[in-house]
């Protein structure tokens, strides 16, 4: 029997720093800017004591927040993310910073005042038995602010294709296939079965949607949701 082998296309999305040279120059940047900002916009400070953010290592939300009632501060990423805490301890020297290698997950229960996930939750393959695994960690008061693209929807899927030149120069593609299929394999969940998944677990689940604020995947590039744990529903555990 004929075996057919697996495409091999160019992978540069996360090296060097080719992810913030394209996510956070240009009009990507604003954004994105707005992204971050959207995601911490009147959050009570209460939350952000005992920060633990997933996959924050390329770009920290700390950057775009009011940092003056964190205590600690914890990444969670790939280990070539960890010198990051070194400029993040010398730019903000009030906050103990800590990183946890995400392929070694070992979370302390019932620490942290709010999870932080800015475009982290869509890599996940396996999302609702992945997110499950962080909540120990979280206390009963605490807070969960996701922020997912609007992938596969319209506005997303255009924007895609009208940065398509920009990435193709970073991230080494030769043409649009290789860059949907590099996102198909990156983009593991869709933001559609996110939604489904936190309904089923949360009693009540805030929806933002940047740009045009309309309850639409279709229409906007963003989705920011914020939960929080009070809301989680018993009965599933």
């Amino acid at each position: 029997m004929k075996k057919y082998k697996i495409a091999k296309i160019s992978s540069k999305i996360y090296s060097k720093n080719n992810y913030s040279n394209t996510n956070y120059t240009g009009l990507a940047k604003f954004l994105y800017y707005f992204n971050h900002k959207i995601l911490s916009l009147r959050i009570n400070n209460n939350y952000n004591k005992h920060i633990i953010e997933i996959g924050g290592g390329a770009k920290p939300h700390i950057n775009f927040m009011d940092f003056s009632y964190i205590k600690e501060y914890t990444i969670v990423d790939d280990l070539k993310y960890k010198t990051q805490l070194k400029k993040l301890s010398k730019k903000y020297k009030n906050i103990n910073f800590k990183f946890i290698n995400y392929k070694n997950l070992k979370l302390p229960k019932k620490k942290f005042t709010r999870l932080i996930a800015s475009h982290t939750f869509e890599h996940f393959k396996n999302f609702e038995e992945d997110f499950l695994k962080l909540l120990p960690s979280l206390k009963p008061n605490s807070l969960i602010s996701i922020a997912l693209p609007c992938d596969p929807g319209s506005m997303w899927r255009l924007l895609q294709y009208l940065y398509y030149f920009k990435q193709k120069k970073n991230y080494g593609w030769k043409n649009f296939a290789e860059k949907d299929l590099s996102h198909a394999r990156d983009h593991l969940t869709p933001v559609q079965n996110i939604q489904k998944i936190i309904r089923y677990y949360f009693k009540t689940v805030k929806n933002y949607y940047f740009p045009f604020l309309m309850p639409s995947i279709n229409l906007n590039i963003f989705l920011i949701i914020q939960l929080k744990m009070k809301d989680f529903k018993k009965n599933n555990n």
